[in-house]
């Protein structure tokens, strides 16, 4: 089995090869494809430098991750739980910061984005964005875990209406099979011998603003916890 700690260095992995290329404007939804009904995980808001995730009741408590130490080749990463389901994370990727909001406690904390993330399920979605979309192996290579891995461009498949590319990597030893949206530069699907996720509803246009910022009344907690009124009492 493809572990925890394997699928968070693999969302790093992707997380260093960065951001390449200007993305579209758009909102969508990420179900579950493996359980009845495809519940909505999350929804997510993507602008061009800013990307939103609200984490709906089916995704669990542990889709938000704080990083406490960087996974390397021969030693794991650690990490703990900063957010769940009603949590919501805005990842601006021109000052490679996060925030997580808490709308049930009215706080917020805020973080560097290589530390603060989405978990694995979810980061992909974040941080997969290739700027050849019909190339993206060549990218996807350069990232400094790819030695010994695999990447294999097996052609346009039309995923919801959507003109895709489908590209079957291995990831640590296991299958990962990903679906790049063509116009969005996006990911769309992703499927594992463990989990298949899908986007869907996906509506193109300009993102509110309001989206990507700390709402009135929030305070600051750090992000283990501990709540810094953002006044003083």
């Amino acid at each position: 089995m493809f572990g925890a700690t394997q699928l968070l260095t693999l969302v790093a992995a992707f997380f260093v090869v960065g951001v390449a290329s200007a993305q579209s404007e758009f909102s969508g939804e990420i179900v579950d494809l493996q359980k009845d009904g495809s519940p909505i995980l999350a929804k997510v808001y993507f602008a061009k430098d800013k990307k939103r995730m609200e984490m709906q009741d089916a995704s669990g408590d542990d889709t938000i991750i704080l990083r406490l130490a960087q996974p390397a080749s021969t030693k794991a990463g650690s990490y703990i739980p900063a957010g769940g389901r009603g949590d919501a994370i805005v990842m601006n990727f021109a000052v490679h910061t996060s925030i997580v909001l808490h709308p049930r406690k009215r706080t917020y904390a805020a973080g560097p984005l290589k530390n603060l993330m989405p978990a694995e399920l979810y980061g992909l979605y974040a941080f997969i964005q290739p700027a050849d979309v019909d190339n993206a192996c060549s990218e996807w290579m350069q990232r400094p875990s790819a030695n010994g891995e695999t990447c294999r461009n097996l052609g346009r498949e039309t995923i919801n209406g959507r003109s895709t590319v489908k590209y079957e990597l291995s990831c640590y030893g296991e299958v990962c099979r990903l679906w790049i949206d063509r116009s969005l530069h996006a990911l769309v699907k992703r499927e594992t011998n463990w989990n298949s996720t899908e986007l869907r509803n996906i509506q193109e246009g300009p993102q509110p603003s309001s989206l990507f910022e700390v709402p009135s009344g929030y305070g600051q907690e750090n992000v283990l916890g501990t709540v810094r009124p953002t006044v003083p009492q």
